[in-house]
């Protein structure tokens, strides 16, 4: 299991790639069908998916009880059917409010040629 104590600001904690293909955006489309608008660009709202697929798979042994306090995206560009994409996590930082266990996670999303898409920052309090 991932503790609190496993992180250290500054580190990479991993990449995952992903593929934005039609059977992914048509997950998508099926639960919020409007943003089939925007295709073939990816829908905007689809980048939390692709943040937190990552976030998923790279700290897979997470507690139970976590809590997903806050996330924030900046956009550079939105990516089109068929590009290739990969998410870096990175610990920002880690704190003690009160009792809490707060971490601050940092992804950055880049395309095929390692051109950033988008970067985001997630505000977790970790449960051990």
């Amino acid at each position: 299991m991932i503790t609190f104590e496993d992180f250290t600001p500054g580190s990479l904690l991993g990449e995952r790639g992903f593929l934005l293909d039609r059977e992914a955006v048509a997950q998508w489309t099926a639960l919020f069908p409007d943003d089939g608008e925007s295709l073939p660009v990816m829908p905007a709202a689809m980048i939390a998916m692709v943040v937190m697929r990552a976030f998923v798979d790279i700290l897979d042994e997470r507690p139970r009880g976590n809590i997903h306090a806050a996330q924030t995206f900046w956009v550079r560009r939105l990516p089109c059917l068929g590009e290739r994409l990969t998410t870096r996590l990175s610990c920002l930082g880690k704190e003690f409010k009160g009792n809490r266990r707060w971490v601050t996670l940092g992804s950055e999303t880049n395309d095929a040629a390692g051109a950033l898409l988008f970067r985001g920052r997630m505000t977790t309090i970790w449960a051990a």
